[in-house]
């Protein structure tokens, strides 16, 4: 071997060497990069998707985002699946994707073929479903789940509980007198709407079974506990494709609540009792048609002008 070349080789094995060495020392001192929490539980197991929190940056996985809001211990829930979003507390809460498959192996059964066996037709068709969970990650005892529907045929809160009850969570009683008992009575407002609500005290965390109704979807809420009435307050509906037409106020003397596109034609007749809807609002009602809030006001107005 000539001497330039040995000198050469030498030197190659010698940066070898010293290579290896450096990568061993270095190994101990360098450590993996591990992504937050709150970014690994982005990423979907299996069939589920959770969005957990961790951090006041907004999150994002698919449909489903997580916005910070303006005081550090909240999040924002917004899905576009569902066509919502709500506030919730970051400590001890997570937000996670739920379908009738997951609800079926929670249950041991297959709840829509049982409704269809006991009652002869099917539930209504199934869009999409949130569970917001505690430290406990009990189904029973969680603070709100909200479960959405296709409507269709744009049935009012009372044709739906007619036909569906409270599917999934409880259907099945036939006759007036016991269904009478689990009829929704109470109203309750749900993002400016007129909405319908009761209270199941028989089942676990006494729920309170929510009904709304949006751009020919039917929203079912089940709201356990005061933190389930907080979150249900921060509730916001929103059309699915931005083009769910609008309430305006409408009529020579504004005596008329319609949606907008929809012909305003009127006779332009002057009645005193035309004067009481100054100032009401004109919005979508629980039937998802456009009409005037009721209120005691306006109520004792349109007497005294008869």
């Amino acid at each position: 071997m000539q001497k330039g070349t040995a000198a050469l080789f030498l030197l190659i094995v010698g940066c070898i060497i010293f290579a290896a060495i450096a990568a061993f020392y270095f190994s101990g001192l360098v450590k993996p990069l591990v992504l937050p929490v709150s970014f690994r539980t982005l990423i979907p197991p299996s069939n589920e998707q959770v969005l957990s929190s961790g951090n006041e940056q907004v999150l994002s996985s698919g449909n489903e985002t997580l916005l910070p809001t303006s005081d550090p211990k909240f999040l924002i829930f917004s899905s576009k699946n569902l066509g919502l979003e709500f506030q919730y507390p970051i400590k001890g809460y997570k937000t996670l994707e739920d379908s009738e498959e997951e609800f079926n192996k929670r249950g041991n059964g297959n709840f829509r073929k049982n409704f269809t066996g006991y009652v002869g037709y099917e539930p209504g068709k199934f869009l999409a479903a949130v569970v917001l969970l505690d430290t406990t990650n009990s189904y029973e005892s969680n603070p709100l789940t909200v479960w959405v529907f296709d409507n269709p045929d744009s049935l009012t809160l009372d044709d739906w509980f007619g036909k569906y009850w409270y599917y999934p969570f409880l259907w099945g009683v036939f006759d007036k007198t016991s269904k009478g008992h689990v009829t929704p009575d109470t109203e309750v407002t749900i993002s400016g709407k007129l909405s319908k609500a009761k209270v199941v005290s028989y089942q676990p965390g006494e729920p309170k079974y929510v009904y709304a109704y949006q751009d020919k979807r039917m929203y079912l809420f089940r709201v356990v506990g005061n933190e389930g009435e907080n979150i249900l307050s921060s509730v916001k509906l929103f059309a699915e494709n931005g083009n769910e037409q609008n309430c305006k106020v409408s009529g020579c003397s504004g005596q008329l609540c319609i949606e907008e596109g929809q012909d305003d034609v009127s006779t332009c007749e002057f009645r005193e009792d035309y004067a009481c809807y100054k100032g009401v609002k004109c919005e979508k009602q629980a039937d998802g048609k456009c009409g005037w809030i009721q209120t005691d006001e306006l109520t004792k107005c349109l007497q005294e002008k008869k």
